[in-house]
């Protein structure tokens, strides 16, 4: 006879798979990489995020892009829009929106830039109760191999790794919120910040 715990951790973890991840290679054009790289030549790169990190973390750079109303779970596509450094990754997540994350409301785009030693904590982007999809975007326009950087995804009990993407450069991620992740942070022997940009979103609830 199974133990009652036993049959309620069975029941709460969830199982997830490859099937979680998509890995959407030359997802950008060779303009709108010159965008990213343009935009990002002199953008206001602000330290220690996440601010709630876990103990012991490294926190990396961080820049603000759209979704000022996230908390009131607003959506921010004309915000991203309607911005003049930005504007240009509007006709990215239209793109996205049509293709690989449909149903669903744009919350939150911000980048994340790591250095060696700056790997993200293990988590989880949505909730059960606030299911949605998450597209990370790498933004570099050269990555060796050898500079590692993957963005890992983990089983719901992060104690083994399904899935691994390296941050080649037009190459777009998109998962499932709930997944348990991390950004691996570069190599010691890269020389440049490894730079990601996140669309973040939740989906649209039916009215049936």
């Amino acid at each position: 006879m199974k133990n009652p715990t036993d049959l309620t951790i069975t029941i709460l973890n969830k199982i997830f798979s490859t099937q979680d991840v998509s890995t959407l290679d030359n997802a950008i054009t060779d303009k709108e990489q010159i965008l990213l790289t343009t935009a990002f030549s002199d953008a206001l790169w602000r330290y220690d995020w996440p601010v709630n990190s876990t103990p012991f973390s490294r926190p990396c750079w961080h820049v603000f892009i759209a979704g000022s109303r996230r908390e009131s779970r607003e959506c921010c596509e004309a915000e991203l829009a309607n911005d003049k450094r930005w504007g240009f990754l509007a006709h990215i997540w239209q793109r996205l929106k049509a293709t690989h994350i449909t149903n669903s409301k744009l919350l939150g785009v911000y980048a994340n830039g790591q250095t060696a030693g700056q790997d993200s904590p293990i988590h989880r982007d949505n909730l059960p109760s606030e299911p949605g999809q998450t597209a990370v975007m790498f933004c570099n326009d050269y990555w060796a191999t050898t500079w590692g950087g993957e963005l890992i995804f983990c089983n719901d009990v992060k104690n083994d790794i399904i899935a691994a993407v390296l941050p080649k450069p037009k190459r777009i991620a998109v998962f499932n919120g709930e997944i348990p992740h991390r950004a691996k942070s570069p190599t010691i022997e890269c020389d440049r910040l490894r730079v990601t940009l996140a669309f973040k979103t939740i989906r649209n609830k039916s009215h049936d």
